[in-house]
């Protein structure tokens, strides 16, 4: 199944975006708290651009017995915030290479072939540098096929809104 979702890119990078995703912004020191409010200002300033710079990218989802694989694919030049998940999942990097900044690990590039494991809470930012195929592997129990439900037992909108769930 696939289907198509808004999200926001910005071609080309404005000095100030090339500025973040390069942690040049003359900080003391960066931290992990200094990236998260970045990136969620950042998200903010692109959700308010027009919708020509907006870009609709194509997910593909697939279903095994427990089991939900989300799989995006990202062209070149795009700029992308990618959702918060509750849980821990596996992301599968099977083609491209982006810049990528998150909290958890700071800047670094990623390039295929790559796995690794997503904590949960994370939130990132990627520049795509080459187009990029980006799969996360989740756990369905239920064997739910409703993309909406999923999302919502798997991705959360806010920081807020974790952290309400966690109490």
């Amino acid at each position: 199944m696939i289907a198509k979702r808004n999200s926001v890119a910005l071609t080309p990078i404005t000095s100030d975006t090339k500025q973040f995703i390069t942690l040049e912004g003359g900080y003391s020191e960066i931290t992990p708290e200094l990236i998260r409010n970045s990136i969620l200002s950042l998200e903010t300033a692109m959700s308010g651009l027009p919708g020509e710079t907006k870009l609709g990218l194509e997910t593909m989802h697939n279903f095994t017995d427990g089991i939900y694989i989300r799989t995006v694919y990202m062209r070149a030049g795009s700029l992308i915030t990618g959702k918060i998940h509750k849980l821990e999942h596996t992301v599968i990097v099977s083609k491209g290479r982006a810049s990528i900044v998150s909290e958890d690990t700071g800047a670094r590039e990623i390039t295929a072939p790559m796995i690794f494991i997503s904590p949960p809470g994370v939130k990132r930012l990627l520049f795509i540098r080459e187009d990029m195929i980006f799969t996360t592997v989740h756990p369905n129990p239920t064997n739910t096929r409703d993309l909406a439900q999923l999302e919502a037992a798997l991705m959360i909108e806010s920081y807020e809104a974790l952290e309400k769930e966690s109490v």
